[in-house]
């Protein structure tokens, strides 16, 4: 967190201590033997097709089954008796699995191993052949099973929202789809969002994106990124703005709550106007988002981005993009809310071309 240090994690070892870390980093010999453990692991392939992981919540209830994930401050745990369970994280007592998984706490450090119990309520031992950390429940913000399957990694959602005014005759339909992938180092995700709007007595007017882009996760919360978009926007004028991009970030807040991040980069467009011809910018990319995330009924999730471009081939023009949204969830995997964006361009190629552009609208969405 910003301003503040998590307190040390308790660590036992069953041998006498070495300097295994360094600068508060696995050193290479704890990763050959936590690979070796992985791979006893996936020998032992029965216990994939069996739920034998075990929760035990605040009110002392024991549930038997499979852990799915926990993201967002919420616990995926799959059972035969009841489907499939969200349980938030602060609720659970004690976590125990014979299986492989992933641990991620807030400072960002990673962890690999089999859950065992522990000595104490809202804690968590990982353990792998002869090393053992044992970690505060309340600062994991992210664990998964090693050796999830491509699908089972996949997570999005599909946003809609329909207008229709009869006095002006005013139709628009918006889509936003947005799927993320992620593994034990990435994360990738793609994008695409189309805005299509009629009036009578005016014309027509249309705003259409899809953007391709991965994060990789480095040690102590540090990211790199690369990213891909295409863009239309007839209410600036603009036929097609193609960019790539690439640099680097760092989660500067990352608890079960909230995560605030920020990357820095260059980009290459090549954007093309109406009544103009195509003109290629290297820009700066500085971007900043901020999630905020309550699992408490109504389930509540509020995102915001804004990133600025500063042009380095074309010096003084500036480009930026704000997009904020607030989404409830009124019944399972069903959500309503709205969506925010603002775009602005303090010199348009096209002389005839706004220089900003902004909306608002509400959403029905679905999240898979």
């Amino acid at each position: 967190m910003l301003g503040a240090h998590a307190p040390p994690l308790d660590r036992r070892r069953s041998r006498p201590r070495q300097s295994l870390h360094r600068h508060g980093q696995p050193s290479l010999l704890r990763h050959l033997i936590a690979i070796g453990g992985i791979a006893a692991w996936f020998a032992a392939s029965p216990l994939c097709a069996q739920k034998v992981d075990t929760v035990v919540i605040r009110n002392g209830d024991r549930i038997v089954g499979e852990i799915k994930s926990l993201d967002h401050g919420t616990l995926t745990y799959k059972t035969d008796d009841v489907g499939t369970l969200t349980i938030k994280w602060d609720k659970v007592h004690r976590i125990v699995s014979p299986r492989y998984f992933e641990v991620e706490d807030e400072r960002g450090r990673r962890y690999y191993g089999a859950l065992q119990s522990a000595a104490a309520d809202q804690r968590m031992v990982v353990a792998v052949t002869s090393f053992i950390d044992t970690l505060d429940i309340l600062r994991v913000v992210r664990i998964y099973p090693i050796g999830l399957g491509f699908w089972e990694r996949v997570d999005g959602k599909l946003n809609l929202n329909l207008s229709f005014q009869r006095a002006n005759k005013l139709r628009s339909v918006g889509l936003d789809f947005d799927a993320q992938h992620r593994t034990r180092v990435r994360l990738t995700e793609l994008q695409s969002s189309t805005y299509f709007q009629t009036q009578e007595g005016a014309a027509q007017t249309s705003r259409n994106s899809v953007a391709l882009s991965e994060l990789r996760f480095l040690q102590a919360r540090w990211l790199l990124t690369a990213a891909g978009q295409l863009e239309q926007n007839k209410e600036l004028d603009l036929s097609l703005r193609g960019l790539v991009g690439a640099g680097g970030g760092r989660f500067l807040i990352q608890t079960n709550r909230i995560e605030v991040r920020t990357l820095a980069g260059l980009a290459f467009t090549n954007e093309r106007f109406e009544g103009s011809s195509a003109v290629s910018n290297l820009e700066m990319l500085i971007t900043g988002e901020g999630t905020y995330f309550k699992r408490d009924f109504p389930k509540t999730d509020i995102q915001t981005t804004f990133t600025l471009y500063p042009s380095l081939t074309d010096f003084g023009r500036i480009r930026s993009d704000l997009d904020a949204s607030l989404t409830h969830e009124f019944i399972r995997d069903f959500n309503t809310g709205f969506t925010v964006f603002y775009t602005f361009d303090s010199r348009p190629t096209s002389a005839t071309a706004a220089r900003h552009d902004y909306g608002i609208a509400l959403t029905l969405g679905w999240t898979f």
